[in-house]
């Protein structure tokens, strides 16, 4: 009876261990959600009654959609094209002279299979070739409009006698070759990253400058806590300002959106985190407002012109395409471009999904390392 009553009470005392660690586990959790909700409401107090940074999230992607809105006008080479039917060196010849087109090695077979080149962003010209080996029509992927428009004025500038005047030329997705077709789909972007970096950076900095960080170092809440804790107001304020993008933009320049809404919010999710993952890194280099304003503007110089928002990847030198690779921008445009205008979905665009989301996951750490040794 000794040895069982032993037995019993080590059976109890384990129950009574685990029971007790299972609530100290719930208090925990239930304390970190408790610190974290009071951090991300004192950041939207704090927001709310900040009326000038306000003003300038709000007002600033207002008079870019407007500046964007109404159209940019650039020149691009190497415009790429494909021969559809058979091969023509006449036509070839003609369309690679000035280099104002870099046509495909091969030929596609049907009309069909040029325009799933076109859809897919393969090719931006296709040239129907006829058994006379003279073209019988073009068509022009017009979902980038600086692009298309520039195809135009090349074929056009073709004489007759080199037998590549096009006898009836076919935009898709663009007929009218609007530019706000093309640059709100790709301002939606820019806006993001520009809200979400700045707006962390500067909030951030600014509680460094008051002191406020120091004093929230000195409660209960935890490091981690804290950074999830800030971005989250600006997270949500800069969704709401895309969604605010979109919506003008489809009611004042009467943009198409042919893709799903949600997809397209859904994809923004990764973008919008590693834009705001940057917003910290600069926090954590800035010592003051100026300084994180002028490193954000360093930072967000190059995302916007090299990333194919606003100039052709095709019309920057190979020396420096490469840093494209490394931005976040790059990769959000073309999904951006390809729901708006061609209605495509994740199955098409899961490559550009799958980098983003990468990218969010390394913005992320190195965000919080970065983070905490600077609270350190």
């Amino acid at each position: 009876m000794d040895a069982k009553d032993d037995k019993a009470a080590q059976t109890n005392d384990f129950t009574r261990e685990v029971s007790t660690s299972a609530a100290v586990a719930r208090h925990a959790s239930s304390g970190s959600w408790r610190r974290l909700r009071a951090i991300t409401r004192k950041e939207f107090i704090q927001l709310a009654r900040d009326r000038r940074t306000v003003a300038l999230m709000v007002g600033m992607p207002l008079v870019l959609l407007i500046i964007f809105g109404y159209g940019i006008r650039l020149s691009v080479n190497g415009i790429s094209a494909e021969l559809v039917g058979r091969n023509s060196p006449t036509v070839r010849a003609a369309l690679q002279a000035q280099n104002h087109f870099k046509v495909l090695v091969t030929v596609a077979n049907s009309e069909s299979a040029a325009r799933r080149d076109l859809l897919d962003g393969r090719t931006s010209v296709a040239v129907i070739i006829a058994a006379s080996g003279l073209p019988t029509s073009v068509l022009v992927d017009g979902s980038n409009a600086f692009i298309a428009q520039n195809a135009l004025d090349y074929l056009r500038s073709l004489t007759s006698a080199s037998g590549v005047k096009p006898v009836n030329v076919d935009v898709l997705y663009n007929p009218a070759l609007r530019s706000a077709d093309f640059m709100v789909p790709s301002e939606v972007g820019m806006i993001m990253l520009w809200v979400g970096t700045v707006a962390t950076a500067i909030g951030v900095v600014r509680e460094r400058e008051q002191g406020t960080l120091e004093q929230l170092m000195m409660t209960p809440i935890r490091k981690l806590e804290l950074m999830v804790g800030k971005i989250l107001p600006y997270s949500a304020l800069t969704l709401v300002i895309a969604v605010m993008i979109t919506v003008l933009g489809l009611l004042l320049f009467q943009v198409p959106l042919r893709g799903s809404p949600f997809e397209l919010l859904l994809f923004a999710i990764p973008y919008l985190v590693s834009a705001l993952s940057i917003g910290l890194l600069v926090s954590t280099v800035a010592q003051n407002q100026r300084q994180a304003m002028q490193t954000t503007t360093f930072v967000l110089l190059p995302q916007i012109l090299l990333s194919g928002a606003l100039f052709p990847l095709s019309a920057i030198p190979w020396g420096i395409r490469w840093v494209s690779q490394l931005l976040p921008l790059t990769y959000f445009t073309p999904i951006t471009r390809n729901i708006f205008l061609k209605g495509l979905g994740f199955t098409q665009l899961w490559p550009q999904v799958a980098v983003l989301c990468a990218m969010a996951v390394v913005f992320t750490i190195l965000a919080a390392l970065f983070f905490k040794t600077r609270l350190d």
